[in-house]
């Protein structure tokens, strides 16, 4: 059995690392940007400047080497505390100077919680609605309305200040993360100084929505579980379960993490932890900072009991998250007079318009989904018949023409996964253009030289973090055993991958992956700063 699970984490290794790659070279000859002005989410690919962005990663690289030769990192506290200011100062400022106000899914939201805050609940009774067409949105709803209870009814401020406050608490439990998996201030420092190139996601903090609400029960979940795995204390488990199911209350996407947590603990039930009798070269130093072999635990000999303990665990994450849901549903039924909650737009809608060819960039939102639910009377079983019969019509068109096939998809991975600014940009300029008396640094931040300049440090931090990344995998595969933590995370962003070159393209969704590639970068740094230190001696 653990010679299984070994063969299947080297193989999710190695697609990682496959992947990994291709964004590292992708986007390092081209880069993505986004129109001024324009209402849609439309990638456009653009030359790289290759010798400027080359000169500023060798200049971050040479910065990190020089701090580390200086053993600046073994002090992490310091950069986290560091790191922490930036976020705080960094997110304040597009707060006040944005002053951003709800666009696209995020308004229709706003009005919805306004109008069941008076008690009128059209949005999710009335065929054409947008929670009868979208009601898996309710449980953002329902954390809505305690938001217009205690702030009062769209007081945006309030909303980014509790975002600002996820995402504190998301970077600041990656870093504990990365402490838990690799036991190492060094690394722990360099996660800290490498994710203040992370603009992407802290440019969010103005894009009122569930992205990043969710973000921070899912990885606090994502932490306790790691606990609960090194630790086998059930108290870090329950509150991982809890975790994840108000993550997919905000947002639905975080059931890509619920499915890597069950797997996990299905998969950490298959083998039994004996000893320390396995040793496994990692080539970094200890807690004390002395170069040695680090002995991690040998798996094997399957524990029946132990197994299904974590079965059971397993189901009770699944139970728990979707009894929330559930129970929200029950709510609004009880609220509104519904028998039932509307099964509103199918999941097959969206797969079939992430696999469709557009005008605009093919697999990202062209509204499909929208009309077709539309065009069926808002019938959720026709809808669901006619979206299944243009997933098969496209399936049989790549399956004739198999090179067109992964054409589209390798460019429908490329223009989210290389996307380095994750449209964050783009929707600085969205929030920001229907604002009034807007001062000189908000356009200069958002159409000036300044959003030049974020975009420049985003371009830099993606192949820096994707250098980091490629060598830690390439680390697993060639010398190092990873630790059933380590997969995790792994699994999930692997997960992320496959299930957004299916569903509703965009790198929005992939930034929820990509910011947990941190760990694994620093990680990958620290191997590359410690073979240019011996070079140097």
């Amino acid at each position: 059995m653990k010679r299984a699970l070994n063969v299947f984490n080297r193989i999710i290794a190695f697609c990682l690392l496959v992947a990994a790659i291709v964004v590292l070279v992708v986007s390092s000859l081209t880069t993505i940007y986004y129109d001024m002005h324009m209402d849609v989410d439309w990638p456009q690919y653009g030359k790289e400047n290759i010798p400027l962005l080359a000169l500023l990663v060798a200049a971050v690289l040479l910065l990190f080497f020089l701090i580390y030769r200086a053993k600046g990192f073994q002090r992490s506290s310091l950069f986290i505390g560091i790191l922490m200011g930036f976020i705080t100062f960094y997110c304040l400022v597009l707060v006040f100077v944005i002053r951003p106000l709800p666009v696209d899914d995020s308004l229709f939201l706003d009005k919805a919680i306004n109008s069941f805050m008076e008690g009128d609940y059209t949005s999710l009774t009335s065929g054409g609605g947008y929670l009868y067409t979208w009601p898996f949105q309710l449980g953002y709803v329902a954390f809505g309305q305690i938001m217009a209870t205690i702030f009062g009814q769209s007081n945006y401020l309030a909303w980014d200040i509790v975002q600002l406050f996820c995402i504190l608490v998301s970077i600041y439990l990656i870093y504990k993360i990365t402490w838990e998996l690799f036991e190492e201030r060094e690394v722990c420092g360099i996660v800290a100084l490498l994710a203040m190139g992370a603009l992407f996601y802290y440019n969010y903090v103005t894009y009122i929505y569930g992205d990043i609400l969710s973000m921070a029960p899912q990885t606090l979940s994502l932490y306790m579980m790691i606990l609960y795995l090194k630790r086998e204390k059930i108290g870090y488990a329950l509150v991982s379960a809890v975790g994840i199911a108000l993550a997919v209350l905000l947002k639905t996407n975080s059931e890509v993490t619920l499915i890597a947590l069950v797997m996990i603990l299905v998969g950490s039930g298959l083998v039994k932890k004996h000893g320390l009798e396995d040793i496994h070269c990692t080539g970094t130093k200890g807690r004390d900072g002395v170069e040695t072999e680090t002995k991690l635990p040998s798996e094997s000999a399957f524990d029946t009991r132990r197994f299904l303990a974590r079965l059971l665990l397993a189901l009770l994450f699944v139970a728990i998250t979707f009894g929330a849901r559930k129970g929200v549903d029950a709510y609004y039924c009880k609220l509104t007079g519904l028998d039932a909650i509307p099964g509103g737009s199918p999941s097959w809608s969206h797969i079939a318009m992430g696999i469709q060819e557009s005008e605009l960039e093919d697999g990202w939102y062209n509204g499909y989904n929208y009309r077709v639910f539309a065009e069926n009377g808002f019938d959720t079983e026709k809808t669901a018949e006619v979206a299944k019969q243009n997933i098969r019509e496209t399936l049989a068109d790549f399956a004739r023409r198999p090179l067109h096939a992964g054409r589209y998809f390798t460019r429908k991975f490329t223009t989210q996964w290389t996307d380095s600014v994750c449209i964050s940009t783009h929707n600085l300029d969205l929030v920001s253009r229907h604002v009034e008396n807007q001062p000189w640094l908000c356009d200069y931040l958002v159409f000036g030289d300044g959003s030049k300049l974020l975009i420049w440090v985003m371009n830099v931090f993606m192949p820096v973090c994707y250098l980091g990344v490629a060598i830690y995998l390439l680390t697993i595969l060639r010398k190092r055993h990873a630790g059933i933590e380590e997969m995790l995370l792994l699994i999930m962003i692997f997960g992320g991958m496959v299930f957004h070159e299916f569903w509703e393209g965009s790198s929005r969704y992939t930034m929820r992956y990509y910011i947990y590639w941190l760990p694994y970068a620093a990680y990958g740094l620290k191997r590359l700063l410690t073979l240019g230190s011996k070079n140097k001696q």
